[in-house]
C-alpha cells in the first residue's frame, strides 16, 4: 500500500481519490473549510445559493454514466434542457442542464463518501526526500510515494517553488502557459419572490453580467435568492473595488433586480473561475520527480466534466507508476 496525497477537494481530487483508494492509502487535503472546490454553496440567513459551478452537462458516455449514478443516489437532478439568454431559454443544443440536490456541494459531498478527506489543511511546500514526498503543512509532516496537485495550476507551481523542487523546462513551460479567467460573484438575498423568466437563470450579452440564477425556482432555496456572475473583463477591472461598490454596480445592472432592495448581500471572488489557456493533455506527469501528477479543469476539458475526467485520466495513470 503506497501513500498517495492528493492536493485539492474538488471534482478532480475526489474523482482520483475513488480510483486510487481501493489500492492505496488515499488522503485528500484542502484549504477551504468544506469540500467541492467551485461546487460551492453558502447559506445567508435562511437562503441557500449555489455561488461557483452553477451546473453539469455532459459531453461524453463516460461522464453520462457517473451522472446518472449521481441521480439514482439522490444528489443531482436535471434542471433545464439547452442554452438560455437574456430572456430565458433561448433554443436547444442537446443538452441537459444537470443540478446539485439540494444543491451543487451535495455531489463531491456525495463523492467524498468513505474518503480520508481533510478540510481547513493548508499545504504550504512540497519538498522531495530519497525518491518519495514530504508535505509540508503550517503545523504537520506527511510522507508519500505520490502527490498529485488538483489545484489552480499558478497555486500547485508556488507549492513546489517553496520547496524548491525544479521542474523539467518543458513541464514548467506548458503548465506556465495555462491560463484562467476570474470572475465576482454576487450573492443577493430579497424577502419577495424575484421572478426571472424560465428556467429561474439568464446568460447576458454586452453587460457586465455574464450569468444569473434565481435559486428558489432552480431546488436550492427556501427564500428568494440570486447569484449574479460578472464577466472576466469585468471581474479583471473591478478586482479590486470594494464589496459595496461591485454591489453597487452590478445589481444596478442587472434585469430584475435593479430597481429592488436586497435585505443581505456577499461578496466572492473567483481568482481561478474558468481556464481560458488550458493544458492540450487530460493531466501532466511531472519527468525526473517522485511520481507527482497535475489535474483539474484547467487540463484537456474545462467545467466539471472536465475536472472529473481530468481526475481520474491522472490516476489511472498515478496506478501504473506506484
Amino acid at each position: 500500500m503506497s501513500n498517495v496525497v492528493i492536493v485539492g477537494a474538488g471534482f478532480a481530487g475526489l474523482a482520483a481519490a475513488r480510483v486510487l483508494a481501493p489500492k492505496h492509502t488515499v488522503i485528500v487535503v484542502d484549504k477551504g473549510r468544506g469540500i467541492g472546490g467551485r461546487a460551492a454553496t453558502r447559506r445567508i440567513d435562511e437562503a441557500t445559493l449555489d455561488h461557483g459551478a452553477q451546473f453539469i452537462t455532459t459531453h461524453t458516455a463516460e461522464f453520462a454514466d457517473e451522472v446518472q449514478h449521481w441521480i439514482t443516489a439522490g444528489v443531482a437532478a436535471p434542471w433545464f434542457h439547452g442554452q438560455v439568454g437574456p430572456h430565458g431559454v433561448a433554443g436547444s443544443d442537446g443538452h441537459v442542464r444537470y443540478r446539485g440536490t439540494p444543491t451543487m456541494n451535495s455531489i463531491p459531498r456525495h463523492l467524498a463518501a468513505g474518503l480520508d478527506v481533510r478540510t481547513s489543511t493548508t499545504v504550504t511546500a512540497l519538498h522531495t526526500e530519497n525518491d518519495r514526498w514530504r508535505v509540508q503543512f503550517d503545523d504537520d509532516v506527511l510522507t508519500a510515494d505520490a502527490v498529485m496537485l488538483t489545484s489552480p495550476v499558478p497555486q500547485s507551481l508556488a507549492l513546489l517553488d517553496a520547496g524548491g523542487v525544479v521542474l523539467d523546462t518543458d513541464d514548467r513551460a506548458a503548465l506556465e502557459a495555462v491560463r484562467y479567467d476570474p470572475c465576482i460573484a454576487v450573492l443577493a438575498v430579497y424577502d419577495s419572490p424575484v421572478e426571472l423568466p424560465e428556467p429561474g437563470a439568464l446568460r447576458l450579452t454586452d453587460s457586465p453580467i455574464d450569468w444569473m440564477a434565481e435559486h428558489v425556482r432552480k431546488g436550492v432555496s427556501a427564500r428568494p435568492a440570486v447569484t449574479v456572475h460578472t464577466t472576466a473583463s469585468f471581474s479583471e477591472e473591478h478586482w479590486t473595488d470594494s464589496n459595496d461598490e461591485v454591489v453597487a454596480t452590478v445589481l444596478g445592472a442587472a434585469p430584475f433586480l435593479h430597481a429592488r432592495a436586497a435585505v443581505a448581500t456577499q461578496v466572492h471572488r473567483w481568482r481561478y473561475a474558468r481556464p481560458s489557456v488550458p493544458h492540450p493533455a487530460p493531466c501532466l506527469h511531472a519527468t525526473n520527480l517522485p511520481p507527482l501528477l497535475f489535474a483539474g479543469d484547467a487540463f484537456d476539458g474545462a467545467k466539471v466534466e472536465g475536472a472529473f475526467l481530468s481526475g481520474r485520466r491522472a490516476a489511472e495513470q498515478m496506478l501504473a507508476l506506484i
